[in-house]
């Protein structure tokens, strides 16, 4: 038995993931960088884990009474920001809620999965929705950044699920949805 390559996320609804997938496509076109396009447009509530494919039913259980246990999520998205030098994303507001239920997940993670976040370890949240980054460039982010800083965006939305994603080896795929419980 292998290792699967997991995150889980809020997928942005159909309509606003068309958005950023423009806004996608704008930075490829103009910025020379594809890699965004690797997974559908979302706010990463767990970064990427591996789980041992024996250990599945108990990651889908997890998630299953988490979702079940947590209110449909409202998010706002303001403008654009960036972590310099390489990545450029829609600015998603740090709501309660937001803030909340990812502080709720990354517990759950570490006492029920015993999964922590190797990578970014205890550092403070951040949502956003990532249009640009990794093969971005340090001039290209430059250029991008010039354009992006005070770029108007704003919408509103509520999110009805939480959404576990699978790497395949190449992209990421949504592998299992759960509906939060007043969905």
């Amino acid at each position: 038995m292998g290792k699967s390559l997991y995150f889980v996320a809020l997928l942005l609804p159909p309509d606003i993931a068309a958005i950023a997938t423009q806004w996608k496509q704008y930075c490829a076109d103009h910025f020379d960088t594809k890699k965004a396009f690797n997974s559908p447009p979302h706010i990463t509530l767990q970064p990427p884990f591996k789980v041992h494919d024996r250990d599945r039913d108990l990651l889908m259980g997890v998630l299953t009474k988490f979702a079940t246990d947590s209110p449909n999520i409202p998010v706002k998205l303001d403008g654009f920001n960036c972590f310099k030098p390489r990545v450029i994303y829609i600015d998603v507001l740090k709501t309660n809620e937001l803030l909340m239920i990812q502080e709720r997940l990354k517990r759950e993670f570490i006492e029920r999965l015993e999964i922590r976040d190797e990578r970014y370890g205890d550092r403070p949240f951040c949502p956003h929705a990532t249009i640009a980054f990794k093969d971005l460039s340090k001039a290209n982010f430059y250029r991008a950044w010039q354009e992006f800083q005070n770029k108007p965006l704003h919408h509103e939305f509520v999110v009805p699920e939480l959404t576990l994603l699978k790497h395949n080896g190449r992209v990421w795929e949504v592998d299992t949805t759960f509906l939060f419980e007043n969905s």
